[in-house]
């Protein structure tokens, strides 16, 4: 993972080049140049944030889960995806807040914008908090789903026309969880879509 992260940094200085160079080509050739640059940018910037989160030292403290899922179903509805709270039990663990919410942001995102929407569940035990975010999309071919979690792994090449991003979100997701002592599993529901499962241990378990 380092690896990637000096990729993603040695790659901003030739990008800083060909968007300069880029501005003195025609109009219609500078907007399909600008794009390709723009994507490779957010994959860097994705490379390198894989890597903070794994040597990431944020200090761990009580969160409230149900919450912090709240207010981020609000922030993606607001830009336009389709997204719900189905169930949101009251819930505290321990973690690295702003991480923590990267993690939960991306999961969202990653279930409303391949899924057509995104329903999440929180549900509270004496010894865990689970977080579950579910979709009605076409799910993943089940001999592909063990891959999920490899850095860049995209179901479908195509997807990038609709879906531009650097394929890193669950490999960050997953990153960040383990970090916070809870597990992040992946599979297909039975009837249609997928589902993503987060566990984390219960601020009453950790202490």
């Amino acid at each position: 993972m380092r690896l990637i992260a000096a990729a993603g940094h040695d790659l901003r200085t030739p990008m800083t080049r060909m968007r300069l160079r880029a501005e003195f080509f025609d109009d219609d050739e500078r907007e399909f140049w600008l794009k390709d640059i723009d994507e490779l940018d957010r994959i860097a910037d994705s490379a390198i944030r894989l890597v903070r989160e794994e040597v990431s030292d944020d200090s761990r403290q009580p969160v409230r889960i149900d919450r912090m899922v709240q207010e981020v179903v609000r922030e993606i509805r607001d830009l336009g995806h389709d997204a719900a709270v189905a169930e949101a039990a009251p819930a505290t663990a321990l973690a690295m807040p702003l991480a923590l919410k990267r993690a939960v942001r991306n999961l969202a995102v990653n279930a409303a914008t391949h899924g057509g929407g995104v329903r999440v569940t929180v549900k509270a035990a004496p010894d865990s908090v689970r977080v579950i975010f579910e979709d009605d999309g076409p799910g993943i071919p089940e001999p592909m789903i063990h891959r999920v979690f490899e850095p860049f792994f995209r179901v479908d090449e195509a997807r990038r026309k609709f879906h531009p991003g650097a394929g890193l979100g669950l490999a960050i997701s997953r990153e960040i969880i383990a970090k916070n002592g809870g597990t992040l599993e992946i599979a297909n529901r039975p009837e249609g879509g997928l589902r993503q499962v987060v566990v984390l241990p219960g601020a009453q378990a950790e202490a």
